[in-house]
């Protein structure tokens, strides 16, 4: 394991002159955020935070975050009118504002992209006024914690994420940001020792660095739900482990049991997935036999970190809508750039057009259940009794057809996220089955129906 190790550290850690060229940057950056600050005579100062500010960052990541802070006093709205200002100041013509909690503005600056992030310098991390004011307290607690060689064992830790496909923790991703590696491996002592241990993880697995809760149960009572918990060290109410989720988790766990049976560098850099071609994408669309729907419209002018929980919200209607009408959904997916994907994949299309109601057991009063029913003219037969005993109605199906639910439950708006449901209601596009393959002009969408219909675990690729 060592030797593979030493290999990946090799092609992963930035070499001196990347390093120079990302403090140079940086220190330029800086430089320019406090001069527009005194330009504009605004009472605030840049900070370097992020893997860049702890030398955890790996060479093929070009991202600095620097993070103007202004006196906790200052009221939000001000905060917010000055940082934009600083802001615009440094990125010039080229940048772009973005909004989660509060505006920021994007940037590239001699190859790298940056974020130009306004926020609170408070005092205290429990005192915060929005969630970005915690950074600069992780970027001092990481600092005073980390050594050269535990950053490392970061960068071997991020690489393997990366590679096994849970690394990240923007709301597309949702999984494990670099400040969770960070804290996971000062915590267990190196990378070797996060494999060992996270082998051996079940849901709800605790972490505490600072003990901040004499009893794990305690945590779990707080952050119940969360397949992981690892409290912030610099802020005891706040799950740094709140992004990852279920699938990301369980792909970690299983990831570094088959690791600790097995090392090879395939973990950390596994094969591509294989782009199908339009003939191979319609060859296995016929082989599976499902009925697969991808519902396709422009995508809402937001940052990824709003679009996506509003995708999976508008994929979870969908799902819902279609399995309520007697569909079996086997799997969906969402996916975005220009244009947005919702992807549906049905056992069948149709269904028949009767379908059974079951009714009450024999213990049970059934004299509204059958008045209702008696003489409707959805009725084709009963009432009877089913082998358990139970009243049974064969009635009309409302909806048969997979593409009208769909087209039913796109009307209703107010279901599928604010920014999504208006983007709907401006138009959309249902494509089935093989006319799928229209959508794979565009390259990215290939990539992504490729991935759908060869999913796989990356390092069994």
């Amino acid at each position: 394991m060592d030797e593979i190790l030493k290999s990946v550290l090799k092609q992963v850690k930035p070499t001196p002159a990347d390093r120079k060229r990302l403090e140079q940057t940086a220190a330029e950056l800086i430089g320019q955020t406090n001069a527009a600050c005194a330009k504009l005579d605004i009472d605030a100062k840049a900070m370097l935070v992020g893997s860049a500010a702890r030398d955890t960052w790996l060479r093929s990541e070009r991202d600095i975050d620097i993070f103007i802070l202004f006196p906790e006093e200052l009221p939000r709205e001000e905060l917010e009118r000055q940082g934009l200002a600083v802001a615009r100041e440094v990125a010039g013509a080229n940048g772009k504002e973005q909004f989660a909690e509060h505006p920021y503005v994007t940037t590239r600056f001699k190859g790298f992209d940056v974020d130009l992030v306004p926020c609170y310098d408070v005092a205290k991390p429990s005192e915060i006024k929005s969630a970005v004011d915690r950074s600069p307290h992780h970027q001092r607690y990481i600092t005073e914690h980390l050594t050269s060689e535990l950053a490392d064992e970061v960068l071997l830790t991020k690489k393997f994420m990366l590679g096994v496909g849970c690394y990240g923790s923007e709301l597309k991703v949702q999984g494990f940001s670099g400040y969770l590696c960070e804290l996971l491996v000062l915590h267990y002592g190196s990378f070797e020792k996060l494999v060992e241990s996270a082998s051996g993880w079940k849901p709800s697995t605790v972490i505490d660095p600072e003990s901040s809760y004499p009893d794990p149960s305690e945590a779990k009572r707080m952050f119940e739900g969360q397949p992981l918990i690892v409290i912030d060290p610099v802020d005891a109410s706040r799950n740094v482990g709140a992004a990852v989720s279920m699938q990301n988790f369980a792909t970690f766990v299983r990831a570094c049991q088959d690791f600790a049976l097995g090392s090879s560098e395939r973990f950390f850099s596994p094969n591509p997935v294989r782009k199908l071609s339009a003939r191979q994408i319609r060859a296995i669309l016929k082989r599976r036999g499902t009925a697969l729907f991808c519902v396709t419209f422009s995508s809402p002018d937001v940052v990824p970190d709003v679009l996506y929980p509003q995708l999976r919200k508008a994929e979870r209607t969908l799902v819902m809508r279609l399995t309520r009408t007697g569909f079996e959904v086997m799997r969906s997916d969402v996916w975005s750039n220009s244009r947005a994907l919702i992807l549906l994949e049905l056992a069948a299309a149709k269904l028949p057009k009767v379908r059974t109601h079951i009714g009450p057991p024999v213990s049970i009063e059934v004299k509204d259940f059958i008045q209702t029913h008696l003489k409707s003219k959805q009725k084709f037969a009963g009432p009877f009794t089913n082998v358990t005993g139970r009243l049974v109605f064969e009635l009309e199906r409302e909806r048969s057809n997979a593409e009208e639910v769909l087209n039913q439950a796109l009307k209703e708006r107010a279901t599928l996220g604010r920014h999504v449901g208006e983007a709907i209601a401006k138009g959309y596009q249902i494509y089935k089955g093989k006319d799928i393959v229209q959508l794979c002009g565009d390259e990215k969408v290939r990539a992504f129906i490729s991935e759908y219909l060869t999913l796989c675990l990356p390092w069994y690729r």
